[in-house]
């Protein structure tokens, strides 16, 4: 017969479900899998379509070690990872990024923008260089996780606030109001979109603090989502939710504030229900890529002086010479981002033979952000607009991610460095979030953080800053949240979670 106290013993034993969602061994087993048929898959079609490009056996090296390092969570998973834990999230975040240049890994890159005189070969070898300092920064990002001190979980308590729906409505039509406003002060609606045609850098210079008051409605949504499990049964939920994914659109002309809302309102109902839903995710990334498409016809139809409303409904722009459909357009903008316009190769072609360092006033350039350009002129400007202007002559944002930026700043090291800071922040993430897992308020904070701040990037940064910090005072104001004393850090070898 079995003792009392030997129960006990097999109880304690038993560890607790992970509050990132576990993987099974058969979802360790298939991402596994995924990641290796994709190199399996590119190393045949290189086999049976050979470009006579000597590079790309190179490029595919580099790729299959990359994949490797991208493996190294699952194969050293730890009981406390899961689908949303930083690792596993950070793997399939980036195995994502793979895809969307898939043709690049099949044919080599052909022809870049901002580098039209380099051969196929020296383009591709550019290529194999971005994926080995990738490398480096997932060594760097893994041994900034294991190494990282103990350090203390934010000093907050969390609470279920009353009249949610009523705090939320609230917001926005707060937002709505500031956004008529900012309308008003641009001429109107349509004469705000037509502007967008002479570059968005130049007509939307200074409406930082509109969009960072604007999108306290999407917040609000996201809070109500998370916070209230009824909330999607309600209309009036939904009404808030295309009001305020509208707004958050005109306001910047920004595809990305609809899409990213978009996908972490999945990823908050997932954490909140403790379960993973494939279909749910795939559909969201459908039709992300869709409004992609959409979004960005409208947008390129102003480059004519004219709006054309046709393209909401599915068409494309009047002007268009490929016919392309919004999901067509939208995929080959997705692949021509991180290909023929990706920021990171001119950077990687170009610095320092003829291009110098900026030695960190890239970084800098976000922690002036908060200062007008009106009191300092002069002040370092954010580093997308500057590789548009100084690789590609052109006045629009040309991201150059967070391997480009650092690499620009300071060299190889600075790609080491960057990522190491970010795998003790990644930590600090992950102990915070296991503190305060059972919170729903905890899971919108925790959420932005994952989705937005997936990179040790200036731009990321401030994605992540411009929707954090309002979140975080939203779920004061409506008594979601409040500064309290932290439960504190526990210790823990380096290879614990």
């Amino acid at each position: 017969m079995t003792s009392t106290s030997a129960l006990a013993r097999s109880h304690k034993a038993s560890p607790a479900p992970s509050v990132f969602v576990p993987m099974t061994g058969a979802h360790r087993i298939l991402t596994g899998g995924l990641l290796l048929g994709t190199l399996v898959a590119i190393g045949l079609y290189q086999i049976f379509n050979p470009t006579g490009n000597g590079e790309m056996a190179g490029a595919f090296a580099a790729l299959i070690a990359n994949f490797a390092l991208l493996l190294a969570p699952i194969v050293f998973y730890q009981p406390t990872f899961g689908w949303f834990h930083p690792l596993i999230f950070g793997l399939l975040f980036t195995y994502l990024d793979h895809l969307r240049r898939i043709d690049v890994y099949l044919s080599g890159l052909q022809w870049h923008a901002a580098l039209p005189g380099w051969s196929a070969e020296s383009l591709t070898a550019l290529l194999s260089q971005e994926l080995l300092l990738q490398g480096l920064g997932l060594l760097a990002w893994y041994g900034g996780y294991m190494l990282s001190p103990a350090l203390p979980a934010p000093a907050v308590q969390f609470q279920r606030p009353r009249y949610l729906a009523v705090k939320v409505s609230g917001a926005v039509l707060f937002s709505a109001a500031l956004f008529a406003v900012y309308m008003q002060s641009r001429g109107g609606i349509l004469s705000h979109i037509l502007s967008w045609g002479a570059g968005r850098n130049e007509a939307l210079a200074g409406a930082f603090y509109w969009q960072f008051f604007t999108q306290l409605g999407l917040i609000g949504c996201l809070s109500w989502l998370v916070i209230d499990p009824r909330s999607t049964v309600r209309p009036l939920f939904w009404g808030c939710t295309a009001t305020s994914l509208a707004m958050a659109y005109l306001t910047g002309g920004s595809r990305s504030s609809v899409i990213y809302f978009m996908i972490m309102g999945v990823l908050a109902w997932l954490l909140r229900e403790r379960k993973m839903a494939v279909v749910q995710l795939v559909a969201i990334a459908l039709t992300g890529l869709f409004l992609m498409g959409i979004l960005g016809n409208l947008r390129a139809s102003t480059y004519g002086g004219t709006i054309d409303w046709n393209v909401l409904r599915g068409g494309v722009p009047a002007e268009s010479t490929t016919g392309e459909s919004a999901l067509t357009s939208g995929l080959s903008e997705v692949s021509q981002r991180t290909s023929v316009y990706a920021g990171v190769f001119p950077i990687l072609g170009l610095v320092p033979e003829q291009v110098d360092f900026i030695h960190g006033s890239s970084y800098l350039a976000v922690l002036t952000l908060p200062v007008p350009r009106a009191l300092w002129p002069e002040k370092p400007g954010l580093v997308a607009g500057r590789v548009g202007e100084t690789f590609f002559d052109m006045p629009v944002g040309m991201p150059p991610g967070a391997v480009g930026e650092a690499y620009w700043n300071f060299g190889v090291p600075g790609v080491a460095i960057a990522f190491f800071l970010f795998g003790i922040f990644t930590r600090w993430l992950a102990d915070s979030f296991q503190t305060y897992a059972e919170q729903p308020a905890a899971i919108v904070l925790y959420v932005i953080t994952l989705f937005l701040l997936a990179e040790p990037s200036g731009l990321s940064l401030i994605a992540w800053l411009m929707m954090l910090v309002p979140a975080a005072a939203f779920l004061m104001a409506i008594g979601a949240m409040t500064l309290g004393k932290s439960a504190g850090a526990k210790g823990r070898s380096p290879f614990e979670t």
